[in-house]
């Protein structure tokens, strides 16, 4: 599979587009028959075929070959070619599919034998047996049928970088504009809390959140910048780790999937660099908890820290609310949603079935 993936700065959008790549097979080359002896012709033979997955087609000579007085001429054909592979589905990203399916693929095809060629005052020259065609594996690229998916919510919580706010101002937290990546059969309840850290937020409208879940649903936790600083009240990564661990296990007492998100990034810079030092311990101690809960985990936090690395330093600034280095204006909710929901892709969360 061919793919290849732009970053537009200008819109702030990643694209991603995949082909998926099938084979097809090369015809077999023909052998050629034997020279005609006077005394009975030496045996030719047919060619075997080859190539790249496709239905295999048998050798066929490619002038009739001619045997000597009584001589027997003998053409055999070519082995089939493999098969095409099947189609089906393995991760896609935004934009070209959906999330992964396991592919079945196509039956292998049978060659044809060679042809039978009467030689001159010989006997009949036999055509080669037929090649046997592969078995096709499944294919790289599916999209689900997302016709046959039930409707879910999806519920946010988080801080004010992730906060839905009111339309009299040009702030935007990035889950205001994730519920665009989905289809509709998706509804988003951002209960994302403005000053909020993971203990604040769950002696809170985490009562509301989880009030809200139902078997089969998604919740998306984010926190770890008031988590850091000093104004909101800190919370040791720890701590930290343990509080998101009761909240996964309330989500998966509802028969619903918990996915701890990395917190966007603080806009830091050294020497044209973004920096992490003040989250990373909090990325780490999420991921941490993916690991030890079996959970899989957005990584939006260095997906967000590459995005921004690449673009530089102006145009990341760019997408903040007044200048600030935490918050968003329109673009830069938008690009951190994209960003989160593309992760899902690379996890291989299920969720990732109901992306657009």
């Amino acid at each position: 599979m061919n793919c290849t993936c732009r970053i537009f700065a200008s819109s702030l959008f990643l694209s991603c587009l995949f082909s998926a790549c099938s084979g097809s097979s090369t015809p077999a080359e023909s052998g050629t028959g034997g020279a005609a002896q006077a005394s009975g012709g030496s045996t030719g033979l047919g060619g075997s075929s080859s190539g790249p997955p496709g239905a295999g087609t048998g050798g066929v000579p490619t002038s009739a070959p001619t045997g000597g007085t009584g001589s027997t001429v003998t053409s055999s054909g070519g082995s089939g070619g493999a098969s095409s592979a099947g189609t089906g589905g393995g991760a896609v990203v935004l934009g070209s599919g959906g999330a992964t399916q396991t592919g079945t693929g196509n039956a292998g095809g049978t060659s044809s034998g060679g042809t039978t060629v009467t030689g001159t005052g010989g006997t009949t020259a036999i055509g080669g047996a037929k090649g046997s065609g592969g078995v096709g594996n499944g294919g790289a690229t599916g999209r689900p049928d997302q016709s046959s998916l039930p409707a879910i919510t999806v519920h946010l919580g988080g801080d004010s970088t992730m906060s839905t706010y009111a339309a009299s101002t040009t702030q935007e937290g990035w889950g205001q504009e994730l519920g665009q990546f989905f289809i509709s059969k998706v509804t988003i309840d951002n209960q994302a809390q403005p000053g909020a850290n993971i203990d604040t937020f769950y002696g809170g409208r985490w009562k509301t959140l989880i009030g809200n879940v139902k078997a089969g649903d998604y919740v998306l936790a984010a926190f770890g910048i008031n988590d850091s600083g000093t104004t909101h009240g800190p919370v040791a990564p720890a701590a930290f780790q343990t509080q998101m661990g009761v909240m996964a296990d309330e989500v998966a007492a509802k028969k619903a999937t918990f996915i701890p998100t990395t917190s966007s990034p603080l806009q830091v810079w050294t020497g044209a660099k973004e920096t992490n030092a003040r989250l990373q311990p909090y990325c780490d101690a999420t991921i941490a908890l993916g690991m030890m809960k079996g959970l899989l985990v957005d990584d939006l936090n260095a997906r967000a820290v590459e995005y921004y690395n690449m673009i530089g330093q102006t145009a990341a600034a760019a997408l903040t609310f007044n200048g600030d280095k935490a918050h968003f204006d329109k673009a830069g909710a938008t690009a951190m949603a994209q960003l989160a929901a593309q992760d899902l892709m690379r996890i291989n969360s299920p969720l990732a079935a109901y992306l657009k």
